[in-house]
C-alpha cells in the first residue's frame, strides 16, 4: 500500500506556572536531601501546588512568556508557518498552549467564555498564511485522575481519536501545539519535548489501528520504562550501600554540586526532557539516533527544529543617563 502522509508539527508549551512550582519542589526536595534549607521563593511556589484546579489549567510563567517572546521572534523572522506551508493549526483548550500558540505561531480560537484578564490570549487571532485554527479538547494533557487504572482507557482513546481526526482533515500540513506527556505517550519516547520545542514528524493515516492497538502499544512502551527507571533506582542503591564506596569521590562530586549549584538549578526544570546534540547536529534521546527511533503506528521521521535558548532574548537597553537624573529616590 502506498503511504498517504500528512506533515505534523509538534509544539510543546511554555514554561507555565504549574511547571515553575514543580521544578520549585524537586529542588526544595533534592536540597533537604543534601541538608540545604530550600529557598523562600521555592518553599512559596511548593506550597502553591495545593491548589489542584490551578495546576490543571495554569498560565505560562514569567520565563514561558520570555520563551514566547525569543522563539516566536525567530519563526517569524524565518517566515517559518509560510515557508513550511502550515496550512491548520489545533490547539489544547488548556491555556498554557493557547498562550504558546498565540505567541508563537500567530494562531488561536477566540474564547468568549473568558476576559482577557482571565486569559490574554481570549480575543483569538489567525496568521495570515494559515487556513484554519482549531481547538481540539482531546489534546489536554493527561490529567491526574488518568493516571489511575480505572481512567487509563480514557487518556489512550483521546490519543486514538486524535490520530483519527489527523487522518480525517483535507489538510497536509497541520502544526499542533499541546502537551509534553500527551506527546510523549503518543509517540513512545523516553523523554519530553521541552518548553517550546519544534519537532516535525510524518503520520501515515492509512495504517490501521484501533483504540485496543494504540492502548497496548502506550501501555507496553510505560511498563517498559517503569522498569528500566526501578533498575536504576535498585542500582542506584546497591552502589550506595557498597562497603567499598569511594569516599573520596563522594567529597569531590559534593564540591561540584556546590560549585556548579545553579547551572544545576536550571537543568532541573528540565531534566526529564533532556535532548542531547552532537557536534554535527545529530539529535540523540537516551543515546539513540532521533532518525533512529522506532515510533508507534504511522509516525516517523522525527526531527527537531527550533529549541529554547537563553541566548535567544533581546537584552534589556540600559536607562539613558538624563532619564534618571533629577529624579527623587
Amino acid at each position: 500500500m502506498v503511504p498517504v502522509t500528512k506533515t505534523v508539527y509538534l509544539i510543546r508549551h511554555a514554561e507555565s506556572d504549574e511547571n515553575r512550582r514543580l521544578a520549585s519542589l524537586s529542588k526544595s526536595v533534592k536540597g533537604l536531601g543534601r541538608l540545604r534549607l530550600p529557598r523562600k521563593a521555592d518553599l512559596v511556589a511548593s506550597i502553591e501546588l495545593i491548589n489542584l484546579p490551578a495546576q490543571i489549567d495554569s498560565d505560562v510563567s514569567p520565563v514561558g512568556k520570555a520563551q514566547i517572546n525569543a522563539l516566536g521572534r525567530k519563526i517569524a523572522s524565518d517566515d517559518f508557518a509560510k515557508k513550511m506551508g502550515i496550512q491548520l493549526v489545533a490547539h489544547s483548550p488548556l491555556k498554557r498552549a493557547r498562550q504558546t500558540s498565540e505567541g508563537m505561531l500567530g494562531c488561536v480560537t477566540p474564547n468568549p467564555n473568558v476576559t482577557i484578564e482571565q486569559d490574554y490570549s481570549a480575543e483569538g487571532k489567525k496568521a495570515p498564511t494559515v487556513g484554519r485554527v482549531v481547538e481540539l479538547p482531546i489534546l489536554k494533557e493527561r490529567t491526574p485522575m488518568e493516571w489511575m487504572p480505572k481512567m487509563y482507557d480514557a487518556f489512550t482513546k483521546r490519543i486514538f481519536s486524535f490520530e483519527q481526526w489527523l487522518g480525517e482533515q483535507p489538510e497536509d500540513v497541520i502544526a499542533i501545539v499541546g502537551h509534553s506527556q500527551y506527546f510523549k505517550s503518543m509517540l513512545g519516547l523516553p523523554k519530553k519535548f521541552k518548553n517550546c520545542d519544534v519537532w516535525s514528524l510524518q503520520f501515515d493515516y492509512s495504517v490501521k489501528m484501533s483504540h485496543e492497538s494504540v492502548k497496548e502499544e502506550i501501555n507496553t512502551t510505560e511498563r517498559a520504562e517503569k522498569q528500566k527507571k526501578l533498575r536504576s533506582k535498585l542500582n542506584n542503591a546497591l552502589n550506595n550501600a557498597s562497603p567499598f564506596k569511594d569516599e573520596k569521590k563522594d567529597e569531590v562530586e559534593t564540591e561540584g554540586d556546590v560549585l556548579h549549584r545553579s547551572v544545576e538549578e536550571v537543568r532541573e526544570s528540565n531534566e526529564e526532557s533532556e535532548v542531547f546534540e552532537s557536534a554535527n547536529e545529530i539529535y540523540e534521546i537516551d543515546g539513540v539516533r532521533v532518525d533512529d527511533l522506532e515510533l508507534p503506528r504511522g509516525w516517523r521521521e522525527l526531527k527537531r527544529h527550533y529549541t529554547y535558548d537563553p541566548s535567544m532574548e533581546e537584552p534589556v537597553a540600559p536607562v539613558a543617563q538624563e532619564e534618571t537624573e533629577g529624579k527623587v529616590e
